[in-house]
């Protein structure tokens, strides 16, 4: 009986800091490049800012970070950097680059026309075809002229 306590304890603990953790809140045109997974949810740009999004990876596990653009966006979004990877700054400064260290996925959004677009990214093995994506994060991207 104390193990079913425990186990609805932790799955409630859990549960909570998740929530916690995606506590919406909104930027208007970002100098720093915006994080995923930070709560983040709304992202307002006037149509000169740019939109530069970062997200921790680990390619060495076979996951990848995938951005899925709804298809009103395919003409009013251009991708200038699409999930590109960087070592970790924290890394790159040591003498000898370690192999399957994690670092950063990187995007560069252009906005071409006003528009309210939801951005997701997926994060995937690429190969699995059958699975769903293991964690997504979604960016309520409003653009105004």
């Amino acid at each position: 009986m104390s193990k079913h306590i425990y186990l609805c304890l932790i799955t409630l603990l859990c549960s909570c800091a998740q929530l916690a953790e995606n506590k919406e809140s909104t930027l208007s045109n970002p100098s720093e490049p915006v994080q995923l997974g930070t709560g983040v949810s709304t992202v307002l740009l006037n149509g000169q800012s740019i939109l530069k999004v970062q997200v921790p990876s680990n390619p060495s596990t076979g996951y990848r970070w995938t951005l899925s653009l709804p298809p009103k966006a395919v003409n009013c979004l251009t991708v200038l950097k699409d999930g590109e990877f960087t070592r970790d700054p924290k890394v790159v400064s040591q003498a000898i680059p370690l192999l399957g260290a994690p670092g950063l996925q990187e995007w560069i959004i252009k906005p071409n026309c006003p528009g309210v677009f939801v951005l997701q990214w997926n994060n995937l093995r690429p190969w699995e075809k059958d699975q769903l994506p293991i964690t997504t994060h979604q960016i309520r991207l409003e653009v105004i002229q």
